[in-house]
């Protein structure tokens, strides 16, 4: 009978072995080591996480949000201050809005290097227009947004029930328009008196 000389038979084993090795499965951690760092991973603080630990909710809770100072000032703006009434707070949000728009028309303008006074009432004309175009916004913003009264009730995260806010429905957006309009017409006159009167204006 005719036998395999013995080096093919080293050549054959030899292969056997190569392809053992190859179908070896790569090294993996154990179970308990996976579990560790799976455990690890959960216990670490989370800096920025859903509001109240509610991922439905649609707000995040950062250490800037979440300070009792960012909260005091927040609710301390006249557009979020429910104690006083939306005429009010649209008088003081015009007032600020109104004396501030005035400026860079004044030096950016393009009669900002006129004589005898013209940059200041043609700067003022301007914030004026601005305001009242930005009244104009505001009335059309409360009549497509306000045209019917909620029925439902208005509660915070923990359930507890609060009064709406007068500012959001039609009275009191048309209050908080006019209140703007007036503050804002206010504000720019206070501007030009001021170009007027101080001393160091010029």
């Amino acid at each position: 009978t005719f036998r395999k000389p013995a080096t093919m038979y080293a050549v054959a084993n030899k292969s056997t072995v190569s392809l053992r090795q190859a179908a070896r499965p790569v090294f993996r951690a154990p179970l308990s080591r996976r579990a560790v760092v799976v455990k690890a991973a959960q216990e670490k603080a989370q800096i920025i996480q859903p509001i109240n630990g509610d991922p439905f909710v649609g707000m995040l809770e950062t250490p800037v949000t979440s300070t009792e100072d960012v909260a005091t000032y927040l609710a301390n703006l006249p557009a979020y201050r429910t104690g006083v009434s939306p005429t009010l707070r649209g008088v003081e949000i015009g007032l600020a809005h109104g004396f501030l728009l005035v400026g860079p028309f004044i030096k950016l303008g393009p009669l900002r290097n006129a004589a005898d006074g013209i940059p200041e009432i043609a700067g003022c004309l301007s914030g004026a227009g601005l305001v009242l175009i930005l009244a104009l916004c505001l009335s059309v913003y409360g009549s497509a947004s306000f045209q019917s009264t909620p029925s439902i009730g208005v509660k915070t995260l923990s359930g507890r029930t609060v009064q709406r806010d007068p500012l959001f429905s039609e009275d009191g957006w048309a209050g908080f328009t006019a209140g703007f309009t007036v503050g804002g017409l206010s504000g720019v006159a206070f501007a030009y008196i001021l170009t007027q009167l101080l001393p160091y204006y010029s």
